[in-house]
Parts: C-alpha cells; structure tokens; sequence
C-alpha cells in the first residue's frame, strides 16, 4: 500500500510540473494533494483497491 501511496504522489507531482511547464497554469500544494487522494478514490472504484499490480 505505500509503494501505490508513493506512486499516486509521484505522479501526481510529474502531472503537475508538466501543467506549469507545458500549460503555464498552476495548483496549490493542497490542490494537489486533493488530487491524489481522488485519483486513489477513482481507483479505488474501479478495482476494489489503490493498489497497481
């Protein structure tokens, strides 16, 4: 379960560098943390965990 947590942040952190990089837009620190916890909750409904195998 942490390796899935580590990922979600990793790669909700690339997501966002690449919004301020490519789209010149930006979130706030919490912003983002909302959407990884969404993220984990989609994948949480679609599969029964946030687990990636």
């Amino acid at each position: 379960l942490k390796a899935s947590v580590l990922m979600y942040k990793v790669w909700n952190l690339w997501k966002e560098r690449n919004r301020r990089v490519f789209e010149g837009k930006s979130a706030q620190p919490q912003q983002v943390v909302v959407f990884i916890k969404e993220e984990m909750a989609l994948r949480r409904q679609a599969c029964g965990s946030p687990v990636i195998l």
